[in-house]
C-alpha cells in the first residue's frame, strides 16, 4: 500500500518519549515536584501518628508509622533525585554548545562607538 508508515505504535511511543525527555527539563522538574508532594505527605502523616500516640497513649499503629516512614522517604529519594536529574540535564544542554540566544530578526545596522555613524 502506497503511503503507509513503517512505524508501528511502540516505535511512535518510544519515539514521542524521546522527544518528550531529550529536549526538556520538565518531566525532571515534575518529578522534583512529585518528589516534594509525597514528603509532605509523609511529613504530615508521621505528625499526625505522633499526635494520635501522644495524646491518646495508645501504642503506634504499625501500619499507619510505616505507610508514614515510606511516603517520607521515598519522596525525599524523589525529590534529590529529580533535582540531581534537573542539575545535570542543565550541564548538558549547556555543553552541547547551542547559542545561549538566538537573533530572530536584525534591525538596522550595528556602529562602533569610535566611528560616527
Amino acid at each position: 500500500m502506497i503511503g503507509t508508515s513503517n512505524y508501528t505504535i511502540g516505535k511512535l511511543v518510544r519515539h514521542a518519549l524521546n522527544m518528550l525527555t531529550g529536549f526538556s527539563v520538565a518531566p525532571l522538574q515534575i518529578a522534583s515536584l512529585i518528589g516534594f508532594f509525597f514528603t509532605l505527605v509523609g511529613f504530615g502523616l508521621l505528625i499526625y501518628v505522633l499526635v494520635n500516640y501522644f495524646m491518646r497513649g495508645s501504642a503506634l499503629a504499625g501500619f499507619a508509622f510505616l505507610a508514614s516512614m515510606v511516603a517520607l522517604f521515598s519522596g525525599a529519594q524523589m525529590f534529590a533525585l529529580g533535582i540531581i536529574g534537573d542539575y545535570l540535564a542543565r550541564v548538558h544542554l549547556r555543553s552541547i554548545g547551542r547559542p545561549a540566544a538566538v537573533v530572530r530578526q536584525s534591525v538596522g545596522t550595528l556602529h562602533s562607538l569610535d566611528q560616527p555613524p
